[in-house]
């Protein structure tokens, strides 16, 4: 089960924001965001099933830190688990290394060196380098398409 603490993402006084995987999908999404909203103290709750957040702003004079944490515990529990692999062993796809933060993150700085590298090659005439600092360029680029590929429909 995942803790509450983990799922915290920010929390300063007067707003909170969870993420937890199951807010993923929408219509729980909707469901949790509609029952926050309905405790006496929060003045708003905004899910977004597109990053499994949820965030919270609460009258801190009517709902206290320790308050919110009871319900959020007690809303935990009414979330589904998280599908966990049956090896034990955290499971990762091809597709989900390839496009999470990290590697969109370490594609984006390819992409940057490459095209450098890729113009200085071939304003100094060494087309081998510009040809394989090139080539670098368009798989970084495939694997940045990818990673956003929702945004380019």
């Amino acid at each position: 089960m995942v803790s509450v603490a983990d799922c915290i993402a920010s929390f300063i006084d007067g707003r909170v924001r969870l993420r937890h995987p199951a807010l993923k999908d929408a219509a729980t999404a909707d469901m949790v965001s509609a029952v926050i909203g309905g405790v006496e103290g929060v003045t708003s709750a905004q899910a977004n099933p597109r990053t499994g957040s949820l965030l919270i702003f609460y009258d801190t004079e009517k709902l206290s830190r320790e308050k919110l944490l009871e319900l959020a515990k007690q809303g935990a529990a009414l979330l589904p688990e998280e599908e966990k692999p049956s090896s034990g062993r955290k499971c990762c796809s091809l597709s989900r290394l390839l496009l999470d933060r990290r590697a969109a993150r370490f594609a984006n700085r390819a992409m940057f060196v490459s095209l450098l590298c890729s113009l200085v090659g071939a304003a100094s005439g060494m087309g081998a380098v510009h040809r394989v600092t090139g080539a670098v360029f368009a798989l970084a680029s495939l694997q940045h398409m990818a990673a956003h590929r929702k945004a380019l429909w």
